[in-house]
């Protein structure tokens, strides 16, 4: 691309005389850079290696020092801004089409999808890095151009055949699939098979989808693993994850539910407020509950207060 043209695109200010006019990529990853290629500065102390290593130029929103005069130096207001300006460009050039979906829909394409052409980004720097690529999907908003959705469908394009509370088993395509995948998700999985069917997009419904599991603990509130306990624990810091988690354990009618919160309460289900890690885990210590709703704290997070309260009790 011609640098004159580059520098446009981006509503950039060229801040010397550079020797070259033209440049071959444009990267945020110092050690992506080519001889040939724009860096797009978001760290100014990885300049200097990006000018070693081959940068034909370096966009930053600050002023900076000017190291090598042969190169191109621009400066712009915003880089996000300017590099959403450049991704609409090469969108538009290519006709590239990208989608946006919501946090779970995002990750069940990650897991599911296996075609060449699609690519995931979750920021703007995967989303420039990604632009040569077909079809891409993103699950954060872009807000300077249109960008079509994962549309939510009515209908299943697919027949359950059998369905408990953590698995489905299922006819697709002519295809007989058993997953392992919470009954609250399947409406995104849906929506991920019909967008594939629609766009021809290569999936594989054998993937491991066990990430999508709750934490499942024993009776001593251990790690378990799924099949060997029935006490299970849903996690999350986003209230709109909580109603819905706690609408799923009310659907186990064998089982007591306990939601735990530092001050939400909700309604059908019993509340308990909790101060610390150690609270939560005397709350899972009680054996009458067997299903836990909590707020204020991620499944990976979870885990990690389970494993450390039982590391440390090994240690007694």
């Amino acid at each position: 691309m011609l640098l004159d043209n580059f520098i446009e695109i981006i509503s950039g200010k060229l801040c010397n005389t550079p020797c070259i006019s033209f440049i071959h990529n444009i990267t945020t990853k110092v050690e992506n850079i080519k001889n040939g290629d724009m860096f797009i500065a978001r760290n100014k102390d990885e300049i200097q290696d990006a000018v070693k290593r081959g940068a034909y130029g370096i966009v930053s929103d600050t002023c900076v020092e000017i190291i090598d005069n042969e190169i191109a130096w621009i400066l712009v207001d915003d880089i996000d801004n300017a590099l959403l300006k450049f991704i609409k460009y090469i969108q538009l050039m290519n006709n590239i089409e990208i989608y946006y979906c919501d946090d779970i829909s995002f990750k069940l394409a990650n897991n599911i999808i296996k075609d060449s052409q699609v690519r995931f980004a979750t920021n703007v720097d995967e989303l420039l890095e990604s632009l040569f690529y077909k079809n891409i999907i993103i699950n954060f908003n872009i807000s300077l151009f249109e960008i079509l959705h994962l549309e939510s469908q009515k209908e299943l394009c697919f027949s359950i055949i059998k369905q408990t509370l953590f698995e489905i088993k299922m006819e697709y395509d002519n295809e007989i699939y058993q997953i392992i995948i919470p009954k609250i998700f399947i409406n995104e999985l849906n929506n991920v098979i019909y967008f594939c069917k629609q766009k021809n997009i290569s999936l594989n419904l054998n993937a491991d989808l066990s990430s999508f599991l709750p934490v499942f603990i024993n009776s001593y509130a251990r790690l378990s693993k799924y099949g060997q306990s029935m006490r299970f624990i849903y996690a999350s810091k986003d209230r709109k994850f909580i109603k819905r988690y706690i609408d799923f354990v009310l659907l186990a009618k064998w089982g007591k539910a306990l939601f735990l919160s530092t001050k939400q309460t909700y309604k059908h289900i019993q509340t308990k407020h909790y101060k610390s890690k150690d609270e939560l885990m005397q709350y899972f210590s009680l054996n009458e509950f067997h299903f836990f709703v909590v707020f204020g704290i991620s499944q990976s997070e979870l885990k990690e207060v389970i494993a450390d309260n039982a590391t440390e009790l090994s240690l007694f």
